[in-house]
Order: structure tokens, then sequence, then C-alpha cells
């Protein structure tokens, strides 16, 4: 397993891997931003570089890596630890352009926060692009450290930082599959996974324990109902629809009007206390 650990950010220049070591580049040629450990697989057996399996034995080896959220890695072939630091580089410096070139046509690419996967490059895109937007200015993944399993699989924990300053409940870890495509390597599969808010503690226990109970006191039952989950939510969506529905909707419109009017209020008291500014400072 590689890990890297720092920010993940594109490196500028030219990289080529060669049978026995894979060229570094020169922390002059470029801005250096922090440091962090990669692993170089060193090629037992002379031959040509392809994105197959390999037998590599691993080495410890220094990458600088220099802050450049506009440029495009120009390589001959690159691992895919690189391919998921140039990911996140191009989100933070909101490159649509080059995440483009990152995702594969037909990318899966599924965030466990949605209820369904996003598939295809003009899904996976278009939810990137949204991301981005809500992300703002100030925003930017702060990924901790890279695991790179084979030449076709990597992995990614990180978390949000807003101004260098970590945002709680934020943290996240990622997995990545990836493919050739031509002369490229692509992400082809990503599940991504997002620390909830919402911390259960010892009731998570006490819930698990009681559904496996319901579980398996009634297995017919169980094994019908998680082979046909959409039944399920169809029923539960009805009963909403038919007992709870019709309760909670108006509670729900009071309160939004409530606030709507505590917002006119607060907006109208803003008003007033600086036309008082204003009156003070003549």
């Amino acid at each position: 397993m590689v890990a890297i650990t720092g920010f993940p950010v594109v490196v500028s220049g030219k990289t080529h891997l060669r049978t026995k070591t894979m060229a570094t580049h020169s922390p002059a040629s470029m801005p250096l931003k922090r440091t962090c450990r990669f692993e170089q697989a060193e090629i037992k057996k002379p031959q040509q570089l392809i994105f197959t399996t390999k037998e590599i034995k691993w080495k410890p080896l220094k990458l600088f890596a220099a802050s450049s959220s506009d440029s495009y890695i120009d390589i001959d072939f690159v691992s895919p630890a690189y391919i998921i630091m140039e990911f996140y580089s191009a989100i933070n410096g909101k490159n649509l352009k080059q995440l483009d070139k990152l995702i594969a046509n037909d990318c899966f690419f599924e965030d466990y926060s949605f209820p369904t996967p996003f598939k295809g490059k003009k899904e996976a895109l278009h939810f990137l692009d949204q991301l981005i937007a809500c992300m703002g200015q100030n925003m930017k993944f702060n990924v901790e450290h890279i695991w790179q399993g084979d030449e076709s699989t990597a992995g990614a924990n990180w978390h949000l930082d807003w101004n260098k300053i970590t945002v709680p409940f934020t943290r996240g870890c990622s997995y990545y599959k990836l493919a050739s495509d031509g002369d490229r390597i692509v992400i082809k599969e990503a599940r991504v996974l997002t620390e909830s808010p919402i911390k259960l503690g010892g009731l998570a226990l006490s819930l698990l324990k009681m559904v496996t109970f319901l579980f398996d006191a009634f297995p017919a039952a169980t094994e019908w109902s998680l082979k046909s989950p959409h039944v399920i939510f169809q029923l539960l969506s009805k009963s909403y629809k038919i007992a709870v529905e019709p309760i909670i909707s108006p509670l729900l419109e009071w309160y939004i009007r409530l606030l709507n009017f505590a917002a006119y209020i607060l907006a109208f008291t803003l008003q007033i206390l600086q036309y008082l500014v204003k009156i003070f400072n003549m």
C-alpha cells in the first residue's frame, strides 16, 4: 500500500516511470508547498510500462508537491495516487476542464449522502460542478492521506477547510477505481462516505441490536424486505402521505411563515440601526 500524506496538489513538469526507478521533480523548479511521503515502485522485470498488474517492491521516496490549480500534468504514465491528487486539486482550483480529463465516460460516482449514484461522465461532472459552486471561494478539500492498493485502485481520507480552518463534521473517505483510456488513466468508479453530523453513540448499537433481533425473529419477512426494498419505501411513502402529511404540512407551513416574518423584522431593525448610525456620524 502506498501512503501519501499532505495536501494533494498538481505537480508541474513531466514525470516518466522507467524500469527501475521513477524520475522525481526538482524542488527548485517549482514553488515548494509541503513535502509528503510516497512509495516508489521498483519493477523487478524490465518490460514496457502499461496499465497492468506487475510484481513490485515498494521503496520510500520524498515527493515535493507544488500548488498549481490551473495547470494539468502532462505525463506519459502516472499512478492512481497521482490521479487522485489531480482530482482534488482540480476541485479546489475549480477547474472543470481538468476534471473532464480525469473522469471516464462510463464513470460510476456514488456519494452515500445521495439516494442514487451518478452514472456517466455527464452526471458526475454535473454533481462536481454543483459541489464546486456550493464550496464558494474559501472552502477547500484537505486530503490527509492517499492510499494506493495496486495500479487500478486508490483511497483517500479528507476533511474540509475554510480559510485553512477545519470545518466540523466534514470528514470523509473515498474509494476510487481507475482504468486506462488510451494513453491516459481516468477515474472509472468513485464511492464517497461523509461523516454524519448526528452522533448516535450507544444508541446506534441499541438500534442495531433491535433490528438484528427482528431480522432473526422473522427471517422470511426479512428476506423478502431486503430483496424488495423499493416496496417497503413505497409503503412508507403512502403511509406518510395518508397519516402524517395532513398533520405535518400545516405545521411546517405555519413555521415557515413565522420564520419569514422574523427575518422581515430583523431586516427592518437592521435598516433602522444603519439609518441611526449614519445620523450620529454626521
